[in-house]
């Protein structure tokens, strides 16, 4: 990240998903992430397609029963319940929210995952963890609320030698952005052909850096609709118009054309 971009507070951040989070929740579900659909002909549905997400990121992993997993910006839940339902793994779930860490804790206990699945309240550049206590982490797009160089030296520390990290990050599709452009947001934005030079810094090496922007570009679009179609539902639930909280998230955000998406995997020796 360059000495130019201002890194959000961990109150920002959390004030931005209080906000957004219930609108996000009625449109889009309990996945506070995009969706990947692997072509024009794929009819799935956002909820179904952020899963299928979700479960390219888990084949990545390459975890199984009894494995440790922390999953860092872990939202409400659904990506870290995911983990342990189709793994076995013990996961557990740190976000700067505590709304989020209450929410998913409610969610995850009438799922019957409280075995396996816990949540706690914690910064993902600077985590109260042992060094070497993970075997896997997942990151789904929490990165862009951080120091990444930062972020990714903590995930290295916190990982076990052989342990994998698996993440995705938000990419500016103009290749003109300069990494500096980026004022004072929410979630900061770094270009793909910086990410070897990110992660070589960390001490992780990297096995893949996919550009995934052409399967989960439909996800603006394909929200804005389900936004629109909750619109009178969530404006009579919340008593704020739906105008208000686009707004509000809009000004958080970076001004740019669009936003593409990469897969990151790494490993620590």
């Amino acid at each position: 990240m360059t000495a130019q971009q201002a890194v959000p507070s961990a109150g920002e951040v959390a004030d931005y998903y209080s906000a957004l989070g219930p609108l996000l929740r009625m449109a889009w579900g309990d996945n506070f992430h995009i969706g990947y659909w692997d072509g024009p002909q794929d009819r799935r549905s956002p909820q179904e397609a952020a899963d299928h997400f979700t479960d390219l990121l888990i084949e990545r992993l390459g975890v199984g029963p009894g494995d440790r997993v922390l999953d860092v910006g872990c939202g409400i839940g659904e990506p870290a319940r995911r983990v342990a339902t189709v793994t076995g793994a013990h996961v557990l779930g740190i976000t700067i929210s505590r709304q989020q860490v209450e929410q998913a804790t409610e969610l995850t206990a009438a799922a019957g995952l409280s075995g396996t699945v816990r949540f706690e309240y914690a910064d993902g550049m600077a985590m109260p963890y042992p060094d070497g206590s993970y075997d896997a982490i997942l990151s789904f797009e929490s990165i862009n609320h951080m120091d990444r160089a930062k972020a990714l030296r903590e995930f290295h520390r916190v990982l076990r030698p052989g342990g994998r990290l698996v993440l995705t990050d938000v990419t500016p599709i103009d290749d003109s952005y300069r990494d500096e452009e980026v004022g004072d947001v929410v979630s900061t934005l770094v270009s793909f052909a910086r990410y070897p030079e990110l992660v070589a810094g960390s001490g992780l090496v990297a096995d893949e850096l996919t550009d995934v922007t052409e399967q989960t570009k439909p996800t603006l679009p394909k929200l804005l609709d389900r936004i629109i179609s909750v619109r009178k539902e969530f404006e009579a639930t919340h008593g704020v118009t739906v105008q208000q909280v686009l707004d509000a998230a809009k000004d958080a955000l970076p001004a740019v054309p669009g936003f593409g998406c990469l897969i990151l995997v790494a490993h620590k020796p």
